[in-house]
């Protein structure tokens, strides 16, 4: 039996494209390489292509609103609730945890805002896509997504991938890796 090969449907024109490419061939569009948490069905994309491109993906919003609440309420505990309970060592350990549940829900809501831009034309690459989501906030708030992404960006080369998904799990990966070098090689030196 000859083994079957993999394709991913484009989002706008619904043609068939390697998983490999990050364009379609023939209207030049976005490709979704997406989890299957966030895929939808072949039935449901078709129905509700037509109504906004950015429902062929199920959002996960929900999930990264949660570990922003979550990643907030540690903070809080820690900080300013049961800070004398805690030795400067145990602060130091759990303060990456706060921390990444925080990265990863800001990562993963300015991912979806920047794919679903890209989705809808109005921006060409992820880049553009996460400029254009982040134009509405403050400069401050601007620059603080712009340090979420941007050492991942350099370190993976997050290029090719359009998973929001996979996006805030690498970048969170990523800063994860960079907490643990600061609090094993330069932390205890200060």
């Amino acid at each position: 039996m000859p083994k079957a090969v993999k394709v991913i449907q484009c989002p706008t024109c619904g043609a068939s494209s390697s998983p490999k490419k990050e364009r379609c061939d023939y209207c030049g569009n976005y490709l979704l390489h997406l989890t299957i948490f966030e895929q939808r069905t072949k039935a449901s994309a078709e129905v509700e292509k037509s109504e906004d491109y950015f429902t062929y993906f199920i959002s996960l919003k929900r999930l990264y609103q949660f570990t922003i609440a979550i990643g907030s309420l540690m903070a809080i505990y820690l900080y300013f609730i049961a800070f004398n309970d805690f030795s400067e060592t145990e602060l130091v350990i759990f303060s990456p945890v706060w921390f990444l549940c925080i990265h990863f829900g800001i990562s993963g809501l300015y991912t979806e805002k920047a794919v679903k831009l890209i989705l809808k034309r109005e921006a060409k690459t992820f880049a553009e896509g996460l400029q254009k989501a982040t134009e509405s906030l403050s400069p401050i708030l601007t620059v603080i997504i712009y340090i979420v992404f941007i050492p991942p960006f350099f370190i993976l080369n997050l290029k090719k991938l359009s998973s929001p998904l996979l996006i805030s799990l690498l970048t969170t990966i990523a800063w994860a890796g960079l907490l643990y070098f600061f609090f094993v090689a330069i932390f205890p030196s200060l």
